[in-house]
């Protein structure tokens, strides 16, 4: 469902084996034509003419099989046509159904483009604004909801657990900064027999209440709080329920106070776990090797997923977002700094560490999400003010996810001198 420090260590740790090749024409293409003299104006609008018409049936012969969502501000054709072939030939590596992929770099220019299919029964193509299920992206929004509380004064980050949830293991020693921060010690409730067992049966129903007591059930495992930062969803699963505690309204109405109305994220929402549908025509699919084939895994109940992965987003909705989480736009300047601060998870290379809600990835604020049919990166970088979205409608059984790989090798593409993988 949610593993995504597993996936990023396994991308990064052996980036050496997974490169992929970016391979594409570099012949230059002479358009002599274009050099007529002024005085012949009426030739040079022909000619430039026939330059557009050739440019753009070169685009269309580049087997990108790609949407676009219209005219912006784009990347130089040169580098927009390597990132075609980068993503074009990952997809038929890797048979990803479709793939949408969104780069906005101020000065530079967008590169804003869907590619392959949203529906493998009717082929209808992706379309870039496509809504698809954010998973662990979700995070972010529910550390933003808590943080905001947090502000309001009706919690502080010092708080004991114990103050809201006094009969949980440990809740004495596990404060709210801990759970934010992945340094609770607690045991995750996702483990892979629940995962497989959602899989099996996705329209079942995981109240909190019940993955909180599933939790406490394992409190004899639990690990010192405060001594480790270890992935774990239930921390945000637990953050949910102190949110509803102390504000009195539940967590889909405070994602939507708190977020999605003052941000204008028209195309973002938290849908109730009897609300299976996704909007749209965009499905998720996961590979069944049994069978050899797709299964469809659109449809979910989401309380499995709950606060730390339930959210439906779309690509320019998660743009706006992933600019206003890096810069505090929703909380006051000291929490946002605390906010920010990271420390590394444990067994990962020191570009890997977590803050409260965000994860640090090298010089990137964001964070990524998995969950059975879509796979997503949303990440920042402040020194060139850029966003990377990228969504795969592809997440297997296996949790590993089909988009990490496209962000490494595109930031890598973009932004060299930034990166160290």
């Amino acid at each position: 469902m949610m593993s995504g420090l597993r996936n990023v260590k396994i991308i990064l740790m052996n980036v050496s084996r997974m490169r992929i090749e970016v391979k594409w024409l570099t012949k230059q293409i002479k358009w002599d034509q274009v050099h007529v003299k002024k005085k012949k104006s009426m030739k040079k609008i022909i000619e430039l003419g026939r330059l557009s018409i050739m440019i753009f049936l070169l685009f269309m012969a580049s087997g990108c099989n790609s949407t676009d969502p219209g005219p912006e501000l784009q990347l130089p054709s040169e580098l927009t046509m390597q990132l075609d072939h980068l993503i074009d030939s990952t997809m038929s590596a890797n048979n990803l159904p479709g793939v949408v992929v969104g780069v906005w770099i101020p000065g530079r220019g967008n590169y804003l483009k869907a590619f392959g299919k949203a529906n493998l029964e009717t082929n209808r193509k992706r379309q870039f604004d496509d809504p698809f299920r954010i998973a662990s992206i979700t995070k972010t929004f529910t550390a933003t909801v808590v943080l905001s509380l947090v502000d309001d004064g009706l919690l502080t980050t010092s708080d004991f657990l114990s103050k809201y949830l006094p009969s949980f293991p440990n809740s004495e020693n596990i404060t709210i900064r801990n759970l934010l921060r992945m340094r609770s010690g607690i045991v995750d409730y996702a483990n892979a027999s629940i995962l497989e067992e959602w899989y099996n049966d996705v329209y079942k129903n995981y109240p909190l209440d019940t993955l909180i007591d599933m939790m406490a059930s394992y409190g004899s495992e639990f690990t010192a709080a405060g001594q480790e930062t270890v992935y774990c969803n239930g921390n945000y699963t637990i953050l949910a329920k102190v949110a509803e505690i102390v504000s009195g309204d539940n967590f889909a109405s405070l994602v939507n106070e708190k977020i999605f109305q003052p941000l204008n994220l028209t195309f973002s929402s938290y849908p109730e776990p009897d609300n299976y549908n996704l909007e749209g025509n965009n499905r998720g699919y996961s590979w069944e090797n049994s069978t050899s084939r797709f299964a469809d895994k659109t449809e979910m109940n989401t309380s499995c997923a709950n606060a730390g992965g339930a959210i439906i987003s779309n690509m320019n909705d998660l743009e706006k977002y992933a600019r206003a989480l890096y810069r505090g736009t929703l909380l006051s300047e000291e929490t946002q700094q605390k906010r920010l601060e990271t420390e590394i998870f444990k067994g990962a290379p020191p570009i890997l560490q977590y803050g409260e809600g965000i994860l640090k990835q090298g010089e990137f604020y964001g964070h990524n999400g998995t969950i059975f049919g879509f796979s997503t990166e949303m990440f920042y970088l402040p020194a060139e003010d850029a966003v990377i979205v990228i969504n795969v409608n592809r997440l297997d059984l296996d949790d590993n996810s089909w988009s990490e790989g496209l962000f490494v090798a595109i930031s890598r593409l973009l932004f060299p001198e930034h990166v160290s993988w």
